[in-house]
């Protein structure tokens, strides 16, 4: 629809400053959280700046896995042009890699830094489906992550996109998987609203995006994600990550194990010498 925004002779990309606002956003929220918990501001930040390094490093090389057939075969006229390469590295990422990149990063940081992963990741997972949000609000207006043909008036035509055909009519997919995932955002600060066990913050993510993901896997249209036999690329890694989602939310605490605390600095404290 908006691929780019014109101020002056400046074209800003609106996918990029979709994404920029939802990190932006997805940051406070987390800050606003870690203050409740009394968890130091600069250990946020750091975990956040890590968790988006993740995101693109890991959505980045998951979209390359997904074209690796067409990059082996088109590499020697891919890799001798500068602007086929910047078109390579510059566009093209797939969630589900930046969502893995995430958690491994920040597993990384914390192992690194001797904290409690499970506090620290549990901290950032609200924050998730926010920034995934406008991300995908971002995907609207430049017209990727398309979705099937679908006539009027749900279906709409894009007239200037670089990604989607132009002038068919075509099912917003993006737009309502934005709107789902404002809802799981809201979902998930309510339930991080209580201290729970580790891992269940992080499981109930998990179970709702990937049931979310593969059931709007059949609304798109956009093959190049990547089919293999009937399930897109997503669809097959939502199989693989909802039982470990189940798992997660329906563990037994082990003995001894202290639960992920969302509560106010004093109402822990006082719960805890009860």
């Amino acid at each position: 629809m908006f691929p780019f925004i014109h101020v002056g002779s400046l074209n800003i990309g609106t996918y990029g400053l979709c994404i920029l606002i939802g990190a932006v956003a997805g940051i406070g929220v987390a800050l606003i959280r870690a203050k409740r918990r009394s968890f130091p501001v600069e250990d946020t930040l750091f975990l956040s700046f890590f968790a988006l390094i993740g995101v693109g490093v890991g959505a980045k090389i998951l979209y390359l896995i997904t074209i690796l057939p067409d990059l082996i075969e088109h590499f020697q006229e891919i890799f001798t042009s500068l602007e086929a390469i910047n078109l390579l590295f510059t566009n093209g990422f797939v969630f589900y890699g930046g969502l893995i990149g995430a958690v491994l990063a920040m597993w990384w940081y914390t192992h690194h830094f001797k904290m409690d992963f499970w506090q620290s990741v549990e901290l950032l997972i609200p924050s998730v489906p926010l920034v995934h949000a406008f991300g995908r609000i971002g995907c609207f207006c430049g017209g990727c992550c398309y979705g099937i043909p679908f006539d009027p008036p749900i279906g709409i035509a894009f007239t200037n996109s670089p990604v989607a055909p132009n002038g068919i009519p075509l099912f917003p997919v993006q737009l309502v998987e934005a709107g789902l995932n404002f809802l799981l955002f809201f979902f998930l600060l309510w339930f991080a609203g209580k201290p729970r066990p580790q891992g269940r913050i992080l499981g109930a993510y998990v179970i709702a995006y990937a049931v979310i993901r593969f059931v709007l896997e059949f609304l798109r249209y956009d093959y190049e994600r990547g089919i293999l036999w009937v399930f897109s690329t997503s669809q097959w890694i939502s199989l693989i990550l909802l039982p470990i989602g189940i798992w997660l939310l329906a563990r037994r605490a082990k003995a001894g194990e202290k639960p992920v605390s969302v509560e106010p600095a004093g109402a822990g404290e006082a719960v805890e010498k009860e």
